[in-house]
């Protein structure tokens, strides 16, 4: 069978014949790949002799459907076909209608009859599918090594160290809103305008926090997502024995590899907000008078000195301290206003 399906293949696509068509020199071929052929060599007249692939004699043509049918062959192509039913082949991208019949060793790709003829694998060695895939299968296996022996163990070490310290950075932040809360809610009604400034400040440091862990956290998570994408693609053809599907697969297997080979991993900096934030203490505004609640320092405000802050934070901060300015010197003249008429 396998001496016959040669003796039916056609020497340009390496597939079964599809409406053979004879040249004058008794050699046959599939009509498309004629008509690719002759498109290619067409110069300034149409009718110019093109040289038979298989003896390279010149066969005078007018087009690929003036040249005579191969009906005998056609026929035997038929009824074989009908005998051994054939696992349908993928198309070349890049030639329409020609199947991915041939393995470039070089390129490591399959591509078609017209591919290994083109500059772009010039050169290059070929082999067939069944060589082909006892190679791939071989490499199928220290490159499954690979992947299992990849630094998967860090990066979850890193994303559970990154999780937890932003759940206590902002059980931090949080912890302080609670008490400013507390305390705030003593005061009489002139201090609400600074409960809000100095709450808001505490917001803007949990925007703080989200903008130093989230990215960080997205981008190692899409990482192992592709690690698990590129397991899971191993192990639904692993006991493959058909070889074009299992190459087609170990092709998109390796790519998934060598994205996780380029993916650059963050560094293991971790933000800490409390120390940064060293004048913020509840505990000393007991001993402040009412006029000097005004000189409370906000959270947010005390970060921006030291690091200069993320993108947008600042901005947030500078807008409200101007407007709070205003406010607070409303808020805090009714107070003076009723103390000094009690006098």
């Amino acid at each position: 069978m396998e001496q016959l399906e040669e003796e039916l293949t056609c020497p340009i696509c390496c597939g079964l014949f599809e409406d053979p068509r004879v040249l004058l020199c008794s050699h046959s071929f599939c009509k498309k790949c004629l008509e690719g052929l002759l498109e290619g060599s067409r110069g300034s007249t149409f009718r110019t002799p093109f040289k038979c692939p298989t003896c390279r004699k010149e066969a005078p043509h007018n087009g690929a459907n003036s040249l005579q049918i191969n009906y005998s062959l056609r026929g035997i192509v038929e009824k074989y076909s009908k005998i051994k039913v054939l696992p349908k082949m993928s198309e070349c991208k890049h030639h329409c209608g020609q199947p991915l019949n041939i393995f470039c060793a070089t390129d490591l790709k399959l591509i078609c009859g017209f591919c290994a003829t083109t500059d772009d694998h010039r050169g290059h060695k070929f082999c067939s599918m069944e060589e082909a895939y006892d190679r791939e299968k071989e490499a199928f296996d220290e490159l499954c090594q690979r992947v299992e022996n990849w630094q998967s163990a860090d990066i979850l070490t890193h994303l559970d160290t990154l999780q937890t310290s932003k759940k206590k950075a902002l059980q931090s932040v949080t912890s302080d809103a609670e008490k400013v809360t507390e305390y705030f809610d003593k005061l009489i009604n002139s201090l609400e305008c600074k409960k809000n400034e100095i709450l808001s400040d505490l917001e803007t440091l949990k925007l703080v926090v989200l903008q130093a862990y989230d990215p960080e956290i997205t981008k190692l998570s899409a990482v192992m997502e592709e690690h698990r994408r590129a397991l899971g693609i191993a192990e639904s053809f692993r006991g493959i024995t058909e070889p074009l599907f299992f190459l087609q697969q170990m092709q998109e297997f390796r790519e998934k590899v060598e994205l996780l080979k380029k993916a650059l991993l963050p560094s293991r900096k971790s933000i800490s907000v409390r120390p940064l934030v060293r004048n913020f203490d509840v505990k000393k505004w007991d001993s402040l008078r009412l006029r000097e609640v005004d000189r409370i320092s906000g959270p947010a405000r005390e970060w921006l000195l030291q690091n200069g802050g993320l993108p947008g934070v600042r901005a947030h901060v500078d807008a409200r301290v101007h407007s709070d300015a205003a406010d607070n010197t409303a808020v805090l003249a009714a107070p003076h206003s009723r103390r000094a008429s009690a006098r």
